[in-house]
């Protein structure tokens, strides 16, 4: 295995690159933004019905926010090392 440096790409495939990049960002972005819609509609539906000090339900929401685009960037970073990206892959190397 060779390291390449991403200068030293044609035009064409530095393209590739940055919108395997791009597209799997976006995707992310929309799942996540979907998910923590729908996590923090339930959860503050709840919360408003249990009872629960209005006060503390966007304190809830903000960190349910947090951990939902935690755990979709931790997918989109696997999802990366996991992917073809053009004609290459990323790879994690021991730096010396």
């Amino acid at each position: 295995m060779t390291p390449i440096d991403f200068k030293e790409l044609t035009t064409l495939s530095q393209a590739g690159i940055v919108w395997g990049f791009f597209w799997r960002c976006i995707a992310t972005a929309l799942g996540s933004a979907l998910c923590g819609a729908l996590l923090g509609g339930i959860v503050g539906f709840v919360l408003g019905i249990s009872g629960i000090a209005r006060s503390a339900i966007p304190m809830i929401g903000g960190l349910l926010g947090l951990l939902t685009g935690l755990f979709f960037f931790y997918l989109y970073v696997r999802w990366l090392l996991a992917s073809r990206l053009g004609a290459f892959r990323l790879v994690l190397v021991l730096a010396d």
